[in-house]
């Protein structure tokens, strides 16, 4: 008998940023995303999935790698919605499919992941699993799509609970006069006055990072304040720095291959329940990598640690837990 249902939320625009011109960041065409959607496809065949729901894009990613690999023994369905061709397709298909499916597989980077949670209801979401395919990312990683099915499927299928597999994770809150939104590793202030590319490339713009986990060992803005107040995926605390004319320094990564020197005056840990007012006068605001709000006047921020974040299913761990259970026995 086939069991559970699973989402996929694969971006097409992921992994081809300005980044690419001025880093040395590798572009992650679709054709390997199609490979990637491939493979799970063919996993979720041989242990007895029911069936799959996709959101459309215009590239027909989940679509070219069903065609490729002829009928399968479970049901393959495009979720209904009107393309925008932008990221709100992902928040829409992540509303649509918390509904249906029991785990949502999203591939993208840090920016797609972040469209797909805002999608979610945050009060109970369905659990997600990521696989990166864009750049500087600190929320999905870089996993085999083997494994990631075979996981999600343990999971969907009811053999792995998610109290036992799923964790949730922290995230960072804004407030602004009436508005809000959501990052799930950072939000950067900077001079930069438009949205434009999107991504913030120039170091000399930055005014400010807060980052719900911030470590060393990885590469953008997040890595910033994780040189100096670090915190990491299971701590109660996140981390911030304020850049400004010091004689503070401090290198970091901001990208793949560009290291930088940049100035400070302050750095420390925001705490949940406890948020960090903001002053800012002019410029843009990123969150997770791309620039989303413009502020053209003297405006008051509250950041916020959010611990009540989406859950995103542990691949290892639920494997493991899989295998206990019989799902390789014969």
């Amino acid at each position: 008998m086939r069991k559970g249902k699973i989402g996929i939320i694969a971006n097409p625009q992921s992994g081809r940023d300005i980044r690419r011109l001025v880093a040395h960041a590798s572009v992650f065409d679709n054709e390997e995303k199609v490979n990637i959607v491939e493979r799970m496809l063919s996993v979720f065949n041989e242990l007895g999935l029911s069936s799959l729901y996709y959101m459309p894009d215009s590239y027909g990613i989940v679509e070219k790698a069903s065609e490729r690999l002829g009928k399968l023994n479970y049901d393959v369905n495009a979720v209904n919605m009107l393309l925008t061709h932008s990221e709100e397709d992902s928040t829409t298909a992540g509303n649509i499919l918390q509904k249906i499916v029991d785990l949502i597989i999203v591939i993208g980077g840090d920016g797609t992941h972040r469209a797909v949670v805002k999608g979610l209801d945050l009060n109970d979401p369905v659990p997600i699993v990521g696989i990166s395919t864009g750049t500087n990312n600190v929320f999905p990683s870089m996993v085999e799509a083997t494994t990631v099915a075979i996981a999600s499927y343990a999971f969907a299928s009811g053999i792995v609970k998610k109290e036992d597999a799923a964790k949730r994770e922290k995230i960072i809150k804004i407030n602004w006069n009436d508005n809000e939104d959501i990052a799930l590793i950072d939000v950067v202030f900077s001079n930069e006055k438009f949205v434009g590319s999107r991504a913030i490339w120039n170091p000399e713009s930055l005014h400010a990072v807060f980052a719900s986990r911030a470590e060393p060992f990885n590469i953008g803005f997040s890595s910033l304040p994780g040189i100096l107040a670090p915190s990491g995926r299971n701590d109660p605390f996140g981390s911030y720095i304020i850049l400004g004319q010091s004689d503070k320094f401090v290198k970091f990564a901001i990208a793949p291959g560009k290291i930088v020197n940049i100035s400070f005056t302050e750095f420390g840990h925001i705490y949940p329940g406890l948020p960090y007012k903001y002053s800012f006068n002019c410029g843009t605001i990123a969150l997770d990598g791309e620039r989303k709000i413009e502020i053209f006047k003297s405006t008051e921020f509250l950041v916020s640690l959010v611990e009540n974040g989406p859950y995103v299913l542990d691949i290892n761990k639920t494997i493991k837990l899989a295998t206990e259970s019989g799902l390789f026995n014969l």
